[in-house]
């Protein structure tokens, strides 16, 4: 294998992942597929048909709209990015923005009413109410602005929260489609000339109908450069841990030929996908005061519902580093008159989501997070996702098994719903309940509610031995045969445990600890933990 199809920089950390695990790899995009034993053929992931695309098209953006959502905070910046958004686009026509503007109105700069002066519209002295400003101003009526007072906000994340609500009701109304692109971004971005059609195309080199584009993108400074003459692109592939799961320590890859899977790590500064994703995957809202936390949370639930990240391989959207982060103001959300409970119970449920100690340690309740409208995905378990991503959740350590996944992997097959990739969950609008429960035979709660209805005992925070289900399925003409990993979760708390009198728990515990310490000895000697398996 040669570099012809672009380089890798794993990093340096070599007392964490051996010399293996460090400096430079070549990119080998055929090594994403997956070859299994006693299946026919490679399976690779679900390019787009004719099937899921609407009579969209397979590729372009001819019929489709690009939907572009940004958070902004007290940002003076906001009007600029607008500005190079719209005079920077190649079809600026197809292009929709809602912008949360979190403001105080005496004291910063209106985001729309700033880029309409950018573009040349003029103040009326016999109207206050600025009218003819707007009615001037190119694009305008293509820009959606939800106001909010600043001194109310709680967070970047709550924020994009209730920009997933107005993404949602746009599709509702018939202004958004499911397979119109969507993307992501902060209030203080450049763009390189006709980066609207260019982000498309990229898209559609991934070939994944479930492609989502993410990184941390390059700084305004790099604007039309290429960087090192290798296009150096950034590449996110670990994490740490602080108070939650952080997005950490930023690689880079060069000379790509086409966007490169990751393992399963998304940035909020930059994301782009169909909208199914958008509308599948919404930003939880129930977040207030969380900063660390939310990529990895969004991660993981992009992942199990089938999503698979990737690096953009080349620079089209950058981001103003400089004076975005040299602006107090925009820092001042942290100091609002919010409780510390509900910082407590966003990072809480945070962690219960992606079994982080720390999180809900009721079995049903955690379940019941799991299941709700902003929790993880059924065609994928959290099993599989540590596995992929190689970063061990339960324990707070940044690796299982001393593996760096920055380099090449293999994409995690699925079945896909029976409804296709259009089809947007329900949920109970004040529950957030599901209310799809007739699951099909590929969710992974379909185990769950046979485990349930079975009376297993079973625990939802340990991986046990897999279920592995094949399933004959249709990928445009041709015939793949996946395999589903499925874990049975609930929890010996449901049936009554701790109701029992104390001496019967002791004893009880007593036994299970004399049994389970020969027995994990003896399956460490036997090697039935072993990753190979």
């Amino acid at each position: 294998m040669t570099a012809e199809n672009g380089t890798i920089f794993l990093g340096r950390d070599e007392a964490t992942y051996g010399k293996d695990g460090i400096g430079w790899v070549n990119y080998n995009p055929e090594y994403e597929c997956v070859e299994r034993e006693g299946i026919p053929g490679r399976q690779c992931p679900f390019e787009p048909d004719e099937t899921s695309t609407m009579g969209f098209g397979l590729s372009g953006n001819q019929k489709r709209r690009l939907h572009v959502g940004i958070a902004s905070y007290r940002d003076p910046l906001c009007p600029k990015t607008l500005y190079n958004l719209f005079t920077k686009a190649s079809q600026p026509e197809k292009i929709q923005v809602r912008v949360i503007q979190q403001n105080i109105e005496e004291e910063d700069e209106d985001c729309l009413l700033e880029y309409c002066r950018l573009m040349g519209s003029h103040d009326s002295n016999d109207n206050p109410n600025n009218d003819a400003l707007l009615q001037n101003c190119p694009h305008a009526d293509q820009v959606f602005i939800h106001q909010i007072n600043a001194r109310t906000a709680a967070g970047p994340m709550w924020a994009r929260g209730i920009l997933s609500k107005d993404m949602e009701k746009a599709h509702r109304d018939g202004e958004l489609k499911q397979q119109d692109h969507c993307m992501s971004i902060d209030s203080h971005m450049d763009f390189e000339p006709e980066w609207d059609r260019k982000m498309v195309e990229m898209w559609d080199l991934a070939k994944n109908e479930y492609a989502v584009l993410s990184t941390y993108v390059a700084s305004t400074d790099q604007l039309g450069v290429n960087l090192n003459h290798v296009h150096e692109v950034p590449h996110l592939c670990m994490v740490t841990f602080t108070s939650n799961v952080r997005v950490d320590a930023t690689k880079c890859a060069r000379n790509l030929i086409k966007p490169k899977l990751t393992n399963a790590i998304w940035g909020a500064g930059l994301s782009f996908s169909k909208c199914h994703a958008e509308l599948k995957v919404m930003v939880d809202p129930h977040t207030q005061q969380i900063f660390d936390g939310e990529e990895f949370n969004r991660a993981a639930r992009f992942w199990t519902y089938g999503y698979d990240i990737y690096t953009p391989h080349r620079v089209y959207v950058l981001h103003d580093y400089k004076n975005s982060q040299s602006n107090p103001k925009t820092r001042t959300w942290g100091t609002n008159d919010r409780s510390g409970g509900n910082k407590y119970a966003a990072t809480k449920r945070l962690l219960t989501m992606i079994d982080v100690p720390g999180g809900e340690t009721n079995a049903t309740e955690a379940l019941k997070v799991k299941r709700s409208k902003y929790g993880l995905g059924d065609r994928r378990t959290l099993d599989q996702l540590i596995e992929f991503s190689g970063i061990d959740l339960r324990n707070r350590k940044k690796t299982i098994d001393g593996v760096n996944r920055c380099g090449n992997i293999k994409w995690v097959p699925f079945i896909e719903h029976p409804h296709g990739v259009n089809y947007i969950p329900n949920f109970d609008d004040e529950t957030e309940e599901p209310l799809d429960l007739d699951y099909d035979e590929g969710s992974v709660w379909k185990t769950t509610e046979n485990a349930l209805n079975k009376n297993q005992k079973v625990n939802l925070s340990l991986p046990h031995d897999s279920i592995r289900r094949r399933s004959q399925q249709k990928h445009g003409s041709k015939e793949y045969t996946d395999f589903l990993v499925m874990h049975d979760t609930t929890s010996s708390e449901e049936h009554g445990f701790s109701h029992l009198p104390i001496p019967v728990q002791l004893s009880a515990i007593i036994l299970c600890f004399a049994f389970f310490v020969p027995a994990f000895v003896s399956a460490k000697r036997s090697k039935i933990f072993s990753k190979k398996q």
